[in-house]
């Protein structure tokens, strides 16, 4: 048990360090750099993984992954978000996050395989966890494009022209609906005049350059500033009255998640006739459907709605589980498996539909400067919360009161369905690129065509 805990607590430390630094470095460096970072350092960690000598190389491991799985997260959401359509953004958000659930069902699948039988080489497992890591590496380098809304943000005109281009030209644009770098320039420009676009911006409209690529990174002291300002930002202008409220919901929701750490144990505690194994694999496959509904509703039913009924489906399944939990030995050796299962299925479709609602709200929150500073405040808000609350998590486990911890998660599930009503829907709103005075405001273009063209690939 102190072994596990201690692996999962390594992960979950390092998704914490990283929630907060990946955020800057995807609004500094680039969204594809952070998400490439992260998947290189994953495929590195999941090899090494299998190589540990001792259980404290392990745990070491175990956090380095963690931090390149953070990496990874900023990157491909932000990412996900900016070179969508905004009229069917939220489906392909969702469509890109859920796939996790192929993740878990990897992962599930060949845990059952390994350790079915009660033995199995916990280094083939680590090693064969780090092919897709590898596999997603490479297909990243060969297909996946930056933000040309980050090049943007950072004055780099040639590289948006490039890659939103490039975009078009997948989408299936013709020659039309391409941008060309005056465009942009003019756009930019207007930006300047009324001072809500970034100086890097408003110093290549002065030099008259094409890119900043010779001064696109100053010192690391530089770096250092402008990181901690773009944090700061999320606090400022107003912009707390989003930041605050997505900060608790995430903490609520990550506090109710801190559950599925431990499926197996609990499966095990319960003392079923099935084997614990074959039931977290089919739980896990209850994330299918979870992720079907959240992908067809979130631009119909919205993103904060869809938040709201995860957070009321975990408390009601919480709840039931609880009392279950606590009554076990009054059901019948084979309706238990059965029950059991049904429950923890019910709580993975409502935990996959809350989480992607909020990680579409949270990105869309924020103006394109700081849109992965702002969103990386909050998972790291919430990954405090998942790392505090497995010391308590933990030791329930260990003295098998399973009713207790479900209670204490369906408790904060009704704190989360209170707090997420606090949060602002983003549900067919525009992507912004700034915020001044308080609120959000689109850059300023007086070209019709050109902001028709942008909306519709930009």
């Amino acid at each position: 048990m102190s072994s596990y805990f201690c692996k999962r607590s390594g992960a979950i430390a390092g998704m914490l360090f990283s929630g907060l630094l990946s955020g800057v470095l995807a609004d500094v460096r680039g969204r594809r750099y952070t998400l490439l970072f992260g998947l290189v350092c994953n495929a590195f960690v999941g090899v090494a993984s299998a190589l540990a000598r001792n259980a404290t190389e392990l745990c070491l491991l175990r956090f380095m992954c963690g931090l390149g799985l953070g990496m990874v997260i900023s990157g491909v959401v932000t990412l996900s978000a900016e070179i969508s359509p905004p009229s069917c953004r939220g489906r392909f958000m969702t469509l890109v996050a859920s796939c996790y659930t192929l993740g878990f069902l990897y992962t599930a699948f060949w845990a059952l395989i390994i350790f079915r039988a009660g033995s199995g080489s916990w280094r083939l497992f680590m090693f064969v966890n780090a092919i897709p890591t590898i596999c997603a590496a490479i297909l990243a380098v060969m297909f996946v494009p930056e933000s040309p809304r980050f090049f943007l943000s950072r004055g780099r005109l040639r590289d948006s022209v490039d890659v939103a281009n490039t975009i078009v030209k997948r989408l299936g644009g013709d020659g039309n609906d391409l941008l060309t770098f005056e465009e942009l320039r003019r756009y930019l420009f207007q930006a300047k005049q009324i001072g809500v676009t970034s100086f890097r911006a408003k110093e290549v409209i002065t030099v008259n350059e094409d890119n900043l690529n010779s001064h696109e990174y100053g010192t690391l002291h530089e770096e250092i500033r402008m990181s901690l300002s773009s944090m700061s930002q999320v606090f400022t202008n107003r912009m707390y009255r989003i930041t605050i409220p997505l900060q608790l919901t995430y903490a609520c929701l990550t506090l109710v998640t801190g559950v599925a750490t431990w499926w197996t144990k609990i499966f095990q505690g319960l003392e079923l006739t099935s084997d614990a194994y074959s039931l977290s694999f089919y739980h896990t496959l209850a994330q299918i459907p979870g992720m079907m509904l959240a992908s067809g509703l979130i631009d119909i039913v919205g993103r904060r709605r869809l938040v709201i009924i995860g957070f009321g489906g975990g408390t009601v399944t919480l709840f039931l589980f609880s009392v279950f939990a606590n009554s076990v030995q009054a059901f019948e050796s084979n309706t238990r498996s059965a029950v059991a299962l049904g429950l923890a299925c019910c709580y993975s479709i409502c935990l996959c539909v809350g989480w992607l609602a909020l990680d579409c709200l949270s990105t869309e929150s924020f103006p394109t400067k700081v849109r992965s500073t702002g969103r990386g405040v909050c998972v790291a808000t919430g990954r405090i919360a998942g790392f505090s609350i497995q010391f308590l998590y933990g030791p329930l486990i260990n003295e098998n009161r399973l009713g207790y911890m479900l209670g204490i998660a369906c408790m904060f599930a009704v704190c989360g369905v209170i707090i997420s009503y606090q949060t602002t829907d983003t549900t067919n709103v525009d992507l912004q690129d700034h915020w001044e005075g308080g609120k959000a405001v689109e850059l300023p273009c007086d070209d019709a065509n050109l902001t028709d063209r942008r909306y519709k690939f930009l």
